[in-house]
């Protein structure tokens, strides 16, 4: 989730408000909650293959389209990310941005069991750690979070997720669906799709990867060398992508050796800055484009200027709250995506066989970093599941519908990167694959791209067709600061 989109959250109860449903309620069944907008929660089994494990309430919000004088020519069932992020709490986000959109069509937000008014997952654990915390703090955190939940961490899955959203549809008696995914909402919709395809009509994912990632994140680190070289080459001379690079390698063995003490703090190490480029390319282009001249001035010496953005990103991570379920982070991460050591390895040796996969990396495929510094620096990859009880499942490849798919990927995006979009892409039998010039993860999520992107995606949704992208030609280039 990007922190344009985190700020948008925060900023759902103005149009729930004005709806008249600020605080979705969880009578079942439905009530009215205000003009055009019904909220209401299904009760599922918490464990579809064991009655006996008891239910969980999925909360949900519909809001009706805005031309009651005929009906709703399909319903877009939105999710924001995380894994972790209420979705009825992005209502604001999605009912202001395509507003447009919801003349014509209805908008079903259902909030994934875990999270906002589905039961939400709360473990003491993780209360202090964010998702910009240190790695190994991270690490930490999740494996205490695991043996807090101990049996309920298995029953919040990405495919129970994806099984609550068709609960809900069959409640509601909607025949299809359109699906918009966002970061990890790709992920959860590819998985609808899979599991239930004769109710699907479309689907947008922007900011996709597949269903396997790469556990160290490779794609990522190159992307960031493309990203760097590009930004440079629109910069009028600003900069020049092989010294910006050059000067980057330079300062990350510096403080693979020497690291620099934050005000408030903690330390720039060599994780800490790949943590630091990872963030702001993917979620703050202003910010990129000044990098190439705060990596200057610290290959000369001058480490200030990198030392305060470091201090301030690592303050803006997500934090656990009403939004935002670490916990629910943890259980997906740790239950659906591959890790790096095999099923069965036991947590006490994990530690060390991780250490020795590391050791067998080509470093070339992580370069300017080292490969412990890349895979630390990515909070959802690496070894975060290290001191997880119990191993990865991750969901089964299964065959997908032949329906319209558009895939979206920000061209500076290094948290689900170009490449992995055009992997995910390659899963459906036909898909569209748009690249967002000058724009990092989820474009649509803030920046210049928004307004271009989210027009492209209603086109889509409207009629199955990639039309009008031209308008991604016109997305200004990053100024960057001259060194």
């Amino acid at each position: 989730m990007t922190k344009a989109m985190a700020a948008l959250l925060t900023a759902a109860a103005l149009l729930a408000a004005l709806q008249g449903c600020a605080s979705p309620p969880r009578p079942h069944p439905a009530s009215d909650c205000g003009p055009g907008a019904t909220c209401g929660a299904v009760r599922v089994p918490l464990d579809r293959s064991d009655p006996s494990a008891g239910t969980v309430g999925i909360g949900y919000t519909l809001v009706r389209h805005l031309d009651d004088s005929r009906p709703a020519q399909g319903t877009i069932v939105p999710d924001p990310g995380g894994p972790g992020a209420s979705v009825t709490a992005a209502l604001t986000m999605y009912a202001t941005g395509y507003r447009d959109l919801l003349r014509t069509h209805d908008l079903l937000l259902v909030d994934p069991r875990g999270t906002g008014v589905s039961g939400p997952l709360r473990c003491r654990a993780v209360s202090g750690t964010t998702t910009a915390s240190p790695k190994a703090e991270i690490v930490r955190a999740i494996g205490a979070c695991g043996r807090e939940l101990g049996d309920r961490s298995r029953h919040h899955t990405t495919e129970a997720a994806a099984d609550d959203i068709d609960a809900v549809r069959a409640h509601l008696g909607i025949d299809r669906l359109d699906l918009l995914g966002q970061s990890y909402g790709t992920y959860l919709m590819t998985v609808y799709a899979q599991r239930h395809p004769e109710h699907v009509r479309s689907i947008v994912l922007s900011g996709a990867y597949p269903l396997r990632p790469d556990p160290w994140g490779r794609p990522g680190v190159q992307a960031l060398r493309r990203a760097v070289e590009a930004l440079c080459d629109r910069s009028r001379g600003a900069c020049e992508g092989r010294a910006v690079l050059a000067d980057l390698a330079t300062v990350a063995a510096r403080l693979r050796s020497r690291p620099v003490a934050l005000d408030g703090g903690g330390a720039l190490d060599e994780a800490a800055l790949a943590r630091l480029v990872y963030t702001v390319a993917s979620d703050d282009p202003e910010l990129f484009g000044r990098l190439p001249a705060m990596l200057h001035r610290a290959a000369a010496g001058e480490t200030g200027p990198l030392a305060a953005l470091a201090a301030r990103t690592r303050e803006e991570g997500v934090r656990d709250g009403e939004e935002f379920s670490v916990a629910l982070f943890a259980s997906v991460v740790c239950h659906d995506y591959p890790t790096p050591w095999k099923a069965g390895t036991p947590i006490r040796e994990r530690a060390a066989r991780y250490k020795a996969l590391l050791a067998g990396l080509d470093p070339a495929d992580f370069r300017p970093f080292s490969p412990r510094a890349w895979a630390s620096a990515v909070p959802d990859r690496g070894d975060v599941c290290a001191d997880w009880p119990g191993d990865a499942r991750t969901p089964s490849a299964r065959r997908l519908p032949d329906v319209p798919v558009l895939v979206v990927s920000g061209e500076f995006d290094l948290n689900t990167p170009v490449e992995e979009g055009r992997s995910a892409a390659r899963r459906y039998p036909t898909a569209e694959v748009v690249t967002v010039p000058n724009s990092g993860h989820v474009p649509e999520s803030g920046g210049s791209a928004a307004s271009c992107v989210i027009a492209l995606q209603a086109r889509f949704i409207r009629t199955g067709r990639l039309t009008g992208a031209a308008c991604l030609g016109a997305v200004p280039a990053v100024p960057v600061e001259r060194l």
